[in-house]
């Protein structure tokens, strides 16, 4: 009965003790939690009662504050000869002096309209590269502000906003409109048809007639050629329908109303923000700026372009079918 009875009293006594221990620990870190940091003022008086000959534990009791700070005031005091606080270094930065003075010459030009561009020309000068968000960091710490004009955003600061190439620029006359068509491949662009008629079959089946023709005669004979259009009404069209029937032009299948799936979007996106980086007055220098553009686009955004599809695909069945650019 004696041993029995031995055994129950400990199995009794193991929830008293870790309960007893669980709440010493809570109390430990509410204390913790409630602990404020101790001012300049509080530590000259605990180095002051030190010098009268006080005791730390009375110093403590007297200041309400903890021995470990009394002792840390009274050691800082000693070491240092202040009460304050040192001034922290915090992370390194990753620019120099040199490094911010070289990214403020860097935001010129075309280079005010993507820190990822500004972020590119940086790195090539710099020994460990930086991300476009520290550049955007600095950019804001240098005072630039990232402000609208032209329909697009630029960096500048507030001294800029009176330069020209900082300026809004609105025109009036009689206006006009020009279209362009272009296609991309894997061996570059096709050649561009600007157009100031409207849209229609007829122009359209002219365009596959010639500009998509050329490009299938300069392609290699061995390499298959897909050709993706999306579903614009004179795409549709019967005379268009008829006419890539006897071109022989092997289609893909495209879903209506998925903007995000064609990669030649992304480049009319930076063709208009490059149209818009500098004032256009007329008609005619419209046209000449759609073509220098056109002529300038690299072959390897061309072949970036055509292969960000199948990651295109996969985020569009993520997104259900749903926008996700």
């Amino acid at each position: 009965m004696n041993s029995v009875t031995i055994s129950n009293k400990k199995r009794n006594n193991i929830p008293v003790i870790f309960f007893h221990s669980i709440w010493f620990l809570a109390r430990f870190f509410e204390r913790l939690w409630e602990k404020k940091p101790v001012s300049s003022f509080v530590r000259a008086q605990a180095v002051a009662l030190h010098d009268a000959g006080f005791r730390q534990v009375q110093i403590s009791k007297q200041l309400n504050i903890s021995r470990f700070c009394v002792q840390k005031a009274i050691n800082k005091y000693k070491c240092l000869g202040t009460y304050d606080d040192l001034k922290r270094s915090g992370r390194l930065k990753k620019l120099d002096g040199r490094g911010f003075r070289h990214l403020k010459r860097l935001v010129k030009g075309e280079a005010r309209l993507s820190a990822t561009k500004i972020a590119s020309d940086l790195n090539a000068s710099l020994p460990k590269p930086v991300t476009t968000r520290t550049v955007r960091t600095y950019l804001r710490e240098l005072d630039f502000e990232y402000v609208v004009k032209n329909q697009c955003k630029i960096w500048r600061l507030e001294k800029e906003r009176l330069l020209p190439e900082c300026l809004q620029q609105t025109n009036t006359g009689d206006g006009g409109k020009v279209g362009i068509w272009g296609g991309i491949s894997g061996f570059g662009t096709t050649n561009a048809r600007i157009y100031t008629e409207n849209t229609n079959g007829e122009l359209y089946c002219d365009v596959l007639q010639k500009e998509v023709k050329q490009l299938l005669t300069k392609s290699p004979a061995q390499r298959k050629m897909v050709f993706q259009q999306d579903l614009a009404p004179w795409h549709t069209s019967n005379i268009v329908k008829e006419k890539i029937i006897r071109l022989k032009l092997k289609m893909l299948d495209w879903a209506p109303k998925s903007p995000d799936l064609n990669p030649a979007e992304m480049l009319w996106s930076i063709l208009d923000k490059k149209l818009a980086s500098k004032p256009i007055y007329s008609k005619a220098a419209l046209v000449e700026r759609l073509q220098e553009e056109w002529n300038n686009v690299d072959k390897d955004l061309c072949i970036k372009l055509v292969e960000s599809m199948p990651d295109r695909i996969r985020k569009c069945l993520k997104a259900k079918g749903g926008h996700f650019v």
